[in-house]
């Protein structure tokens, strides 16, 4: 989990150190980037679609926190930029 404020956005840059460590280092099955704020910048989440990274910003964190299954809110990845729109729980 990178924690940023709000009004910030995960990086490629983040992102990348995140795909470089997730699977070949630790070993990942499932790779998630979940984050405290509302946005991943545009490369940042074309790279996360490309490697399979699952990208969950802070409204889809709310809603896996509520309750949501995990696999109703992977095919949101990519989706959105931490809008208001709520995925069902």
């Amino acid at each position: 989990m990178k924690k940023y404020a709000p009004h910030r956005s995960v990086s490629s840059q983040d992102m990348q150190r995140f795909v470089g460590t997730a699977r070949p280092e630790h070993g990942a099955d499932v790779a998630l980037f979940v984050t405290t704020c509302r946005t991943f910048t545009k490369a940042a989440l074309g790279l996360a679609v490309r490697q399979d990274i699952v990208a969950l910003h802070r409204d889809l964190l709310g809603a896996w926190v509520k309750g949501a299954h995990l696999e109703t809110l992977i095919p949101l990845n990519g989706h959105g930029g931490g809008t208001r729109r709520r995925p069902t729980v």
